[in-house]
């Protein structure tokens, strides 16, 4: 019996397991874990799991620190632009067809491949490399669940970069709405020190900050604070 089969003593045991796997990569978003914490987990439990030796992470346009990007031909590949799965049972004889991977993997002492498509959401986002020292390709049970696996990999993935926009949106909105009250505060302030309606007092705002280049928010902040040379600003002509 191989060492992943001896970690898992019967199917009950094994049920659990699948179910640690799951709760440990939705925990990545929970806790905004980031990426390379869901790819980390995703990488171990299907070692774990699965009767492979390792495992490659095959996600175009994502920047993780400790999977560098693949790029090169291969199942990997194949699978991301398919959506579908590619099985080899002995790499050696498709030396042809991926000479570069093929070349690379052996040399590493692999010789099948199953390559499984990350799916959510109607959308492909990467795919990844289950590789085996044996010459034999993965049980139709056993590719159900590395699917899984990397079907709930690629939702947790897909929310961590909803959230991360709508942070980034949520900041931004939160910079704008602080810009315009403080230069409707520093409006009011100069309005009634320099005797001219708010209108005004805004092109004036407006004017000190292109002159100095600058934006008008910042000037507005050093006004209200009152670090500014506010005369200037206050003998300053309407244009």
């Amino acid at each position: 019996m191989n060492s992943w089969r001896e970690q898992i003593a019967s199917g009950v045991d094994r049920e659990s397991a699948v179910c640690a796997a799951f709760a440990s990569l939705t925990v990545s978003v929970t806790e905004d874990l980031g990426p390379d914490r869901v790819v980390d987990t995703l990488s171990s439990e299907c070692v774990r799991l699965l009767p492979i030796d390792s495992m490659e992470v095959f996600l175009p346009g994502l920047k993780l620190e400790r999977c560098p990007p693949v790029v090169e031909e291969g199942p990997a590949l194949e699978s991301f632009e398919t959506g579908s799965e590619v099985a080899v049972e002995n790499l050696p004889a498709e030396i042809r067809r991926w000479p570069g991977y093929v070349a690379r993997v052996v040399e590493q002492g692999y010789t099948a491949v199953s390559a499984i498509p990350m799916r959510a959401m109607e959308e492909t986002i990467g795919s990844i490399a289950l590789l085996s020292a044996e010459t034999a390709v993965l049980s139709a049970e056993d590719r159900r669940l590395g699917q899984a696996l990397a079907d709930v990999a690629a939702l947790c993935l897909l929310q961590q970069r909803e959230l991360h926009h709508y942070r980034t949106l949520s900041g931004q909105l939160q910079n704008a709405l602080d810009s315009r009250v403080i230069i409707e505060q520093a409006k009011g302030m100069l309005a009634e020190r320099a005797g001219v309606d708010l209108g005004a007092a805004f092109q004036r705002l407006r004017a000190f900050a292109r002159s100095s280049n600058r934006k008008v928010s910042e000037v507005a902040r050093e006004f209200v604070a009152g670090t500014l040379d506010s005369e200037k600003l206050l003998r300053r002509r309407n244009r």
